[in-house]
């Protein structure tokens, strides 16, 4: 009888791994009624952050499962999407292995970056940009409604917030060394929906923010822009960072993903009412404001010579802060893949010459 309870225990256990196991690696019957082996990848994305708003687009029209079923009808995809309120807890997850694509503001990609250089078992690679604000459009010192504040100098003793080793961060600490109060001003690390409400209930006297919270601080009547980004010429960018491990072992899906990229990008230019129409259903920010963000955001994949100049920049001043020790850009950074993407969905990538110079006119 111990013999035969012994074997049923070990059959049970057989039965309960089997089932776990056909439950990880999913199949669905296609037409023919033959199993297909489906397939699921993880995209984070932001919809606290305007620039990083061509993942929307992809989201809403299901782009990536587009170019994915072209290239391989013989599977089924199912795209995980994770909505992150910042870039830390997307990187979190992609070192656990559950994200392979994520969409982040510039500061979250040299970190990720970094992470990718010294983590034992997560490396990662930039592949592409999504949102552009030229010469730091798209970012803001705001103050109150009523506020009697004219210029930056008149931050002298007030109390700024702003998440600390942001690009919105950058900013701040370059108008104030400009103006020479750096250490004459209390500057606090508050997220920027925290920021944006003790600026309306006038808790603090100033705040830092990029899109859409610029267009929403103005739109809602809470606040007025002191000084915007273009002061600093420094242009704002976001893009987006991959599991360079899964990405070498799939590098048909990551070329899907690229091209659906290029097409979201393509169609927020061609069809600009639509693209604000999406962003306000999938953002849930007034379409006023999303509006706003078609006009003054440059949607474009394409890494430029002074945008690797730029990253350059960002590494430094969050080295300054002793955010990171160091990254390797050139390591990080690879274009090869928008590159093939831009040729496969027969668009024309810059030539080297035109990469050196300043970003061309989109068509």
């Amino acid at each position: 009888m111990k013999f035969l309870k012994k074997i049923t225990s070990k059959a049970l256990i057989l039965i309960l791994i089997g089932a776990f196991f056909s439950g990880c690696s999913q199949s669905s019957k296609g037409s023919s009624g033959d199993k297909k082996e489906v397939i699921k990848i993880g995209v984070g994305y932001q919809t606290v952050t305007s620039q990083t708003w061509g993942a929307l687009i992809m989201k809403n029209k299901k782009l990536f499962e587009k170019y994915l079923e072209q290239k391989y009808p013989d599977k089924d995809f199912v795209i995980d999407w994770f909505n992150a309120q910042s870039g830390p807890p997307l990187t979190n997850n992609m070192i656990a292995g559950k994200i392979q694509f994520s969409f982040m503001g510039d500061m979250p990609i040299i970190i990720n970056g970094e992470k990718g250089q010294t983590t034992a078992n997560y490396k990662s690679v930039f592949l592409a940009f999504d949102g552009k604000g030229e010469e730091g459009k798209n970012q803001a010192i705001l103050v109150s409604k009523d506020s009697k504040l004219k210029s930056v100098k008149d931050l002298k003793g007030k109390t700024i917030a702003t998440p600390l080793g942001s690009s919105a961060h950058r900013l701040l600490l370059a108008e104030l060394d400009k103006n020479g109060i750096t250490d004459e001003v209390n500057v606090t690390n508050q997220d920027v929906t925290v920021g944006t409400t003790n600026l309306e209930q006038k808790k603090i006297d100033a705040v830092t923010v990029w899109e859409p919270f610029t267009s929403l601080i103005e739109t809602k009547n809470i606040g007025k822009i002191l000084v915007d980004g273009s002061d600093t010429k420094i242009d704002y960018l976001d893009g987006v960072v991959a599991d360079k491990t899964w990405v070498e072992k799939n590098k048909g899906y990551t070329k899907a993903f690229l091209q659906a990229l290029i097409e979201s990008h393509k169609f927020i230019r061609e069809n600009p009412d639509d693209a604000a129409k999406i962003f306000a259903e999938e953002s849930k920010y007034p379409l006023e404001v999303t509006k706003k963000i078609v006009e003054n955001v440059r949607f474009d994949s394409v890494i430029y010579d002074k945008d690797i100049s730029t990253m350059e920049g960002s590494k430094d001043f969050l080295k300054k802060l002793k955010k990171i020790k160091d990254v390797d850009l050139n390591k990080f950074i690879d274009s090869q893949y928008i590159e093939e993407a831009y040729k496969e969905s027969k668009e024309e990538y810059p030539s080297p010459e035109v990469l050196k110079e300043n970003w061309q006119k989109l068509k």
